[in-house]
Formats: C-alpha cells, sequence, structure tokens
C-alpha cells in the first residue's frame, strides 16, 4: 500500500511539470519563461522579466513585454503602459542579468 502511494506520487510530480506545447505562446520562434511582479504600494506598476535571453533578444523583449500588457488588460481593461525601463530600449541599455531580461512599467490610467 504505502509502496503505490509512493509510485502515485512520484507519477504525479513528473506529470506536474508537463505543459501542452500547443498551447506555449512563442516569441520569435521560442518560449520563454516570463514573470510580473506588481508593486505592493501601487499596484499599476510592476517589474516584468523574461528568460533565457540567450534564446534570442527579441523574443526575450516581446516575451517581457507581453507579461506587462497582460498584466495591464486583465487587471486594469487597458493595454497602455508607461514603460520606466522599456522592453523596446537599445540593447546597451536594457537590464539583463543572469541571462534575464527586467523591464519595468506602469499600466496608464
Amino acid at each position: 500500500m504505502i509502496r503505490a502511494a509512493i509510485i502515485c506520487t512520484l507519477a504525479l510530480g513528473g506529470l506536474a511539470g508537463c505543459s501542452d506545447p500547443d498551447k506555449a505562446i512563442l516569441f520569435d520562434g521560442m518560449s520563454f519563461k516570463g514573470r510580473l511582479k506588481a508593486d505592493k504600494e501601487d499596484k499599476r506598476s510592476f517589474v516584468a522579466t523574461a528568460a533565457p535571453v540567450s534564446q534570442g533578444l527579441d523574443g526575450a523583449r516581446e516575451a517581457a513585454r507581453y507579461e506587462g500588457t497582460t498584466y495591464c488588460v486583465r487587471k486594469y481593461g487597458r493595454s497602455e503602459i508607461n514603460w520606466v525601463a522599456s522592453p523596446g530600449a537599445k540593447a546597451t541599455a536594457l537590464n539583463i542579468v543572469e541571462d534575464t531580461l527586467t523591464v519595468q512599467g506602469r499600466c496608464a490610467e
């Protein structure tokens, strides 16, 4: 009985990491891991990340922009963003650390 429970737990744990590749959103033909964190004081302000940049800078830019845009649309019904650190900035001005692009913006009012 315990052995069966352990096997089931391992099997479910393995499946938890799977995702449907048909539903993945690709940027420049590649899949990027995007995250967004809203500011605690001002929920309209956020920091978004996309990785790995080594797969392609243009794809990473669009993945980070997508995180911000979907957040603003879901929370405030608008896709307009006032960028503080824009994904469209020159490559030398982008914040890229450890293969992760970080951008910062605020959903327009």
